[in-house]
Protein backbone atom coordinates (compact mmCIF):
# COMPACT_ATOMS: atom_id res chain seq x y z
CA UNK A 1 0.00 0.00 0.00
CA UNK A 2 2.93 2.75 0.89
CA UNK A 3 3.82 2.54 -2.97
CA UNK A 4 0.12 3.08 -4.41
CA UNK A 5 -1.11 4.89 -1.86
CA UNK A 6 -1.27 8.49 -2.93
CA UNK A 7 -2.46 7.02 -6.23
CA UNK A 8 -5.45 5.02 -4.89
CA UNK A 9 -7.07 7.58 -3.12
CA UNK A 10 -8.14 9.35 -6.43
CA UNK A 11 -9.72 6.28 -7.24
CA UNK A 12 -11.20 5.68 -4.40
CA UNK A 13 -14.61 7.52 -4.18
CA UNK A 14 -15.61 6.54 -7.46
CA UNK A 15 -14.54 2.56 -7.35
CA UNK A 16 -14.38 -0.18 -4.83
CA UNK A 17 -10.45 -0.70 -4.61
CA UNK A 18 -9.26 -4.26 -3.77
CA UNK A 19 -5.33 -3.87 -4.04
CA UNK A 20 -4.91 -7.91 -3.71
CA UNK A 21 -0.94 -9.33 -2.13
CA UNK A 22 -0.73 -11.89 -4.94
CA UNK A 23 1.41 -15.12 -3.83
CA UNK A 24 5.07 -14.40 -2.51
CA UNK A 25 4.22 -10.90 -2.47
CA UNK A 26 3.90 -9.12 0.95
CA UNK A 27 2.24 -11.49 3.40
CA UNK A 28 0.75 -14.02 0.61
CA UNK A 29 2.13 -17.43 0.57
CA UNK A 30 0.63 -21.29 -0.53
CA UNK A 31 1.33 -24.53 0.05
CA UNK A 32 1.19 -26.01 -3.51
CA UNK A 33 3.50 -25.85 -5.91
CA UNK A 34 1.91 -24.14 -8.54
CA UNK A 35 4.07 -20.83 -9.28
CA UNK A 36 2.79 -19.68 -12.70
CA UNK A 37 0.72 -16.04 -13.35
CA UNK A 38 -2.07 -18.45 -14.91
CA UNK A 39 -2.22 -19.88 -10.88
CA UNK A 40 -1.71 -16.62 -9.50
CA UNK A 41 -4.75 -15.05 -11.87
CA UNK A 42 -7.10 -18.43 -10.53
CA UNK A 43 -6.38 -17.59 -6.95
CA UNK A 44 -7.10 -13.65 -7.77
CA UNK A 45 -10.53 -14.57 -9.22
CA UNK A 46 -11.72 -17.13 -6.21
CA UNK A 47 -10.73 -14.15 -3.99
CA UNK A 48 -13.06 -11.75 -6.00
CA UNK A 49 -15.74 -14.59 -6.35
CA UNK A 50 -15.49 -14.42 -2.32
CA UNK A 51 -16.04 -11.35 -2.32
CA UNK A 52 -19.17 -11.32 -4.31
CA UNK A 53 -17.14 -9.27 -7.59
CA UNK A 54 -18.55 -11.02 -10.71
CA UNK A 55 -17.04 -7.75 -12.99
CA UNK A 56 -14.14 -5.93 -12.71
CA UNK A 57 -11.96 -3.33 -14.03
CA UNK A 58 -7.98 -4.25 -13.40
CA UNK A 59 -5.12 -2.71 -13.41
CA UNK A 60 -1.66 -5.00 -13.56
CA UNK A 61 2.01 -3.65 -12.85
CA UNK A 62 4.79 -4.69 -13.93
CA UNK A 63 4.49 -9.05 -12.93
CA UNK A 64 0.99 -8.05 -11.76
CA UNK A 65 0.52 -6.97 -15.74
CA UNK A 66 0.94 -10.79 -15.92
CA UNK A 67 -1.55 -12.08 -13.75
CA UNK A 68 -4.06 -9.29 -15.07
CA UNK A 69 -3.31 -10.54 -18.83
CA UNK A 70 -3.94 -14.07 -17.43
CA UNK A 71 -7.33 -13.74 -15.82
CA UNK A 72 -8.63 -11.54 -19.02
CA UNK A 73 -7.39 -14.80 -20.81
CA UNK A 74 -8.95 -17.12 -18.47
CA UNK A 75 -11.86 -15.46 -17.87
CA UNK A 76 -12.57 -12.73 -20.56
CA UNK A 77 -16.56 -12.53 -19.19
CA UNK A 78 -15.53 -11.04 -16.03
CA UNK A 79 -13.46 -8.11 -17.67
CA UNK A 80 -14.78 -4.89 -17.94
CA UNK A 81 -11.73 -2.43 -18.53
CA UNK A 82 -7.93 -3.83 -18.48
CA UNK A 83 -4.80 -2.07 -18.18
CA UNK A 84 -1.43 -3.11 -18.30
CA UNK A 85 1.56 -0.97 -17.26
CA UNK A 86 5.31 -2.06 -17.82
CA UNK A 87 4.15 -5.74 -18.60
CA UNK A 88 6.17 -7.26 -21.85
CA UNK A 89 3.40 -9.73 -21.83
CA UNK A 90 3.74 -9.99 -25.37
CA UNK A 91 7.29 -10.20 -25.13
CA UNK A 92 8.87 -12.84 -27.52
CA UNK A 93 12.56 -14.47 -28.19
CA UNK A 94 12.32 -12.18 -31.89
CA UNK A 95 12.32 -9.61 -29.70
CA UNK A 96 14.92 -10.28 -27.77
CA UNK A 97 16.98 -11.10 -30.58
CA UNK A 98 16.07 -7.58 -32.29
CA UNK A 99 17.21 -5.65 -29.13
CA UNK A 100 14.26 -5.27 -27.57
CA UNK A 101 15.13 -6.16 -23.78
CA UNK A 102 18.79 -7.40 -24.21
CA UNK A 103 18.97 -10.84 -22.64
CA UNK A 104 19.57 -13.77 -24.12
CA UNK A 105 16.67 -15.65 -23.73
CA UNK A 106 13.04 -16.06 -21.79
CA UNK A 107 15.51 -17.66 -19.14
CA UNK A 108 18.34 -15.31 -18.64
CA UNK A 109 15.10 -12.37 -18.46
CA UNK A 110 13.57 -14.96 -15.81
CA UNK A 111 17.19 -15.48 -14.19
CA UNK A 112 17.17 -11.73 -13.77
CA UNK A 113 13.97 -10.82 -12.87
CA UNK A 114 13.41 -13.56 -9.97
CA UNK A 115 17.02 -13.76 -8.91
CA UNK A 116 18.51 -16.27 -7.03
CA UNK A 117 22.05 -15.38 -6.46
CA UNK A 118 23.71 -12.25 -5.26
CA UNK A 119 24.97 -11.17 -8.74
CA UNK A 120 21.71 -12.03 -10.83
CA UNK A 121 20.29 -9.74 -7.78
CA UNK A 122 23.35 -7.19 -7.91
CA UNK A 123 22.40 -6.97 -12.55
CA UNK A 124 18.44 -6.40 -11.62
CA UNK A 125 19.43 -3.48 -9.24
CA UNK A 126 21.82 -2.47 -11.73
CA UNK A 127 18.63 -2.39 -14.15
CA UNK A 128 16.00 -1.38 -11.75
CA UNK A 129 17.67 1.92 -10.29
CA UNK A 130 19.21 5.51 -11.64
CA UNK A 131 21.59 5.21 -8.98
CA UNK A 132 22.23 1.28 -7.71
CA UNK A 133 24.29 0.99 -4.75
CA UNK A 134 28.04 0.69 -5.67
CA UNK A 135 28.92 -1.93 -3.30
CA UNK A 136 26.20 -3.91 -1.36
CA UNK A 137 27.64 -7.16 0.72
CA UNK A 138 26.63 -10.42 -0.77
CA UNK A 139 25.54 -11.71 2.77
CA UNK A 140 22.74 -8.90 2.54
CA UNK A 141 22.00 -9.90 -0.90
CA UNK A 142 21.71 -13.41 0.04
CA UNK A 143 19.91 -12.86 2.93
CA UNK A 144 17.37 -11.05 0.73
CA UNK A 145 16.91 -13.61 -1.65
CA UNK A 146 16.37 -15.85 1.53
CA UNK A 147 13.62 -13.77 3.05
CA UNK A 148 12.10 -13.15 -0.52
CA UNK A 149 11.67 -16.59 -0.89
CA UNK A 150 10.66 -17.82 1.87
CA UNK A 151 8.12 -15.27 2.17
Amino acid sequence: MWQYGEYLRHFITHFNLYVPDLLFFGGSFTSRPERSESFQALCLMKLMEAHGVNRLSLVGISYGGFVGYSLAAQFPEVIEKLVLCCAGVCLEEIDMKNGLFKVSSLEEASSILLPQTPDKLRELMRLSFVRPARVVPSWFLEDFIHVCMDA
